[in-house]
Order: structure tokens, then C-alpha cells, then sequence
């Protein structure tokens, strides 16, 4: 259910257009006698590790499994009703059938506008916990960003083979987020 950060096609070739440009400054030397700060972070990694947002996940869990409870149940009643209908049909006329037959559609459909609603307030319920969970942990990376003077902190799942250690966020973006998170702050 929790969803990372995900940058669509043309972002993710713009941010790759961005690292190709940076590249080719280092190698012009236009910018390689200045200090080019950067860093990584694994969002993904970030939300696992921070507390509210595994505090979330598990509500949104917990409300599925409540759904798919009520779906089963509903289900099993379809399928009591359908066999029911089999056995009675080998022994009446069609039409002393016809009651079991609209049990069963009414089942039917119940089960389709429970599900239906269901997913629905399970979405809207996973955008009102997670999405400021996600802007907390945007406006972190750019505090971050900002205050530590980081010229590019890049995605590092998406576009990283090989980073050394030492420029990786992901635990101190992990650490900030629970911190934040405890104390009730907002990182601006």
C-alpha cells in the first residue's frame, strides 16, 4: 500500500538530462574547481524506516483485511445460495427457482458496491495518512538540501549504480523523519 516517491518518463530523463549536463561541466571544468556537493537517498528505505509512516501502513492494512473479511463473507453467502439453487433445481420447476436467482443477483451486487466503496475509502484514506507523510519527507530533502549547502540529491534507486557511502541520506533522512515525527515539527 505505501507508495515511494516515483518520478514519471519525462522526469526522470529530465534527471538524467540534469546529471549528463553536470557531467560534462566536470569534464569542461567550468565547475570542477568549485566544490559540487550531492547526495542520495533512498525514499523508499526512509519510509520503511520512519515510524509514522509504518503507523499508517498498518492502519491501511488493517482497514483491507477488514474489507476483505466482509468480502469473504458476502462471498461465502453467494456460494451457499448458488449451491442451495443446484440442489433445488434438480427437484422443482424453473420458476419456484427464480426467488434464489434474485437472492443471488442482490448478493451479487452487494458484493460489488461493497467492494467498490471499500477500495474507494481505502484510497482516500491511504492519500489523507501517506501524502503528508510524503510532503514531510519532501520538505526534509530540501531543508537538507538547503541547509547543507547539497547542489543535487538525487533518487537513488532510480538512476544510481554505484554511490560511495558517505554520500548516501537515507538513514539521516530516516533519523530526521522519526525525529520530526516524535517531536511533531514541521523541517521548514
Amino acid at each position: 500500500i505505501m507508495k515511494s516517491f516515483r518520478l514519471g518518463a519525462s522526469e526522470a530523463r529530465l534527471t538524467l538530462l540534469i546529471i549528463c549536463a553536470v557531467a560534462f561541466c566536470f569534464s569542461s571544468g567550468s565547475i570542477g574547481q568549485e566544490a559540487f556537493k550531492f547526495g542520495v537517498v533512498n525514499t523508499e528505505e526512509v519510509l520503511k524506516g520512519s515510524a509514522a509512516a509504518t503507523k499508517a501502513t498498518e492502519t491501511l492494512r488493517a482497514a483491507g483485511e477488514k474489507l476483505q473479511k466482509k468480502l469473504e463473507k458476502i462471498g461465502q453467502e453467494i456460494l451457499t445460495l448458488q449451491e442451495k439453487k443446484t440442489k433445488t433445481e434438480l427437484f422443482v420447476e424453473e420458476a419456484q427457482t427464480a426467488d434464489l436467482n434474485n437472492e443471488i443477483l442482490q448478493k451479487q451486487q452487494e458484493y460489488q458496491r461493497e467492494r467498490e466503496v471499500g477500495q474507494q475509502a481505502l484510497i482516500e484514506k491511504e492519500r489523507e495518512l501517506l501524502e503528508p507523510i510524503y510532503k514531510s519527507l519532501e520538505d526534509l530533502i530540501i531543508k537538507v538540501g538547503k541547509d547543507d549547502n547539497y547542489d543535487i540529491i538525487l533518487e537513488k534507486r532510480l538512476i544510481t549504480l554505484y554511490v560511495k557511502e558517505k554520500y548516501d541520506l537515507t538513514k539521516r533522512l530516516t533519523d530526521l523523519m522519526n525525529e520530526n515525527g516524535e517531536n511533531g515539527e514541521n523541517p521548514e
